[in-house]
């Protein structure tokens, strides 16, 4: 008998799926340390993705990317990853 997989049962593959490309990110710049910039923009990424999934996934989908209210998670998520980038960009150009 096949055990049908519900969406409640899927509901942490966005979190993984976020939670791979920031290790990604944190992989990429402990193997090289002087592309710190990529290694920024792949946070960025997952951060955007974040809030991507928390927009467009319901609560009970959204699992652990849900903190608060849906507006106020996508706004924290994408002005973090905003705020990230702007620092990368303005640290690399010294």
């Amino acid at each position: 008998m096949v055990k049908w997989i519900h969406s409640q049962d899927l509901k942490e593959i966005p979190f993984l799926l976020v939670l791979l490309v920031e290790t990604a990110a944190v992989g990429s710049v402990l193997a090289a340390p002087q592309h710190w910039l990529r290694a920024v923009a792949t946070m960025t990424i997952g951060l955007v993705a974040a809030g991507l999934f928390r927009l467009l996934l319901s609560d009970v989908q959204s699992g652990l990317l849900r903190v608060r209210r849906r507006s106020f998670d996508v706004a924290c998520y994408w002005t973090f990853a905003g705020l990230a980038l702007a620092f990368a960009l303005r640290l690399s150009e010294r």
